[in-house]
């Protein structure tokens, strides 16, 4: 069982955050078939959604393909306050980027776009706790949702603005 201050922990663990985020970009990246990675803006959106519990729940309790637009359709909360999270949470995704970026565990491709690909192939710590599995379940669900959608259809989707 997650206790209340779950988010509050998770939140602070900054490498964890990286390794969320890898995960996302991990799981894109092998779904656009190794030829494209995530568009930079997205990695944004990872973290105010894997690390909230409802979201990451919801997130991580469906199948792919779709799974994005099927945990929309059974949770409609998911989009409430996903703007204000993404903006209070900007500042440990840059914090999470620099330490993915410092590892080698993500690499920036600025050609043709500015865009996110995995530096390495395997996870780099395997989890034992339900609640990290959570957040890492989730974060591939995302991963799979961004790769089958463009950043304006997740926008629209998620009502959020750049």
């Amino acid at each position: 069982m997650i206790d209340v201050l779950f988010e509050q922990r998770i939140v602070q663990n900054t490498a964890l955050a990286a390794e969320t985020i890898w995960q996302t970009v991990s799981t894109a990246y092998e779904t656009k078939g190794r030829a494209e990675g995530l568009a930079l803006p997205l990695a944004f959106l990872v973290l105010p959604l894997a690390f909230h519990q409802r979201t990451a729940r919801s997130l991580e309790s469906r199948t792919q393909p779709g799974a994005l637009y099927k945990a929309l359709a059974a949770n409609r909360e998911i989009t409430v306050g996903l703007q204000a999270r993404m903006e209070a949470m900007a500042e440990r995704t840059f914090h999470a980027l620099s330490i993915g970026f410092d590892t080698g565990l993500l690499l920036l491709d600025l050609d043709p776009k500015p865009q996110l690909v995995p530096g390495r192939r395997t996870p780099p710590v395997e989890h034992v706790t339900d609640e990290v599995r959570l957040i890492l379940s989730a974060a591939k669900r995302v991963g799979h949702a961004f790769a089958e959608m463009t950043p304006m259809q997740v926008s629209t989707h998620l009502n959020i603005r750049y």
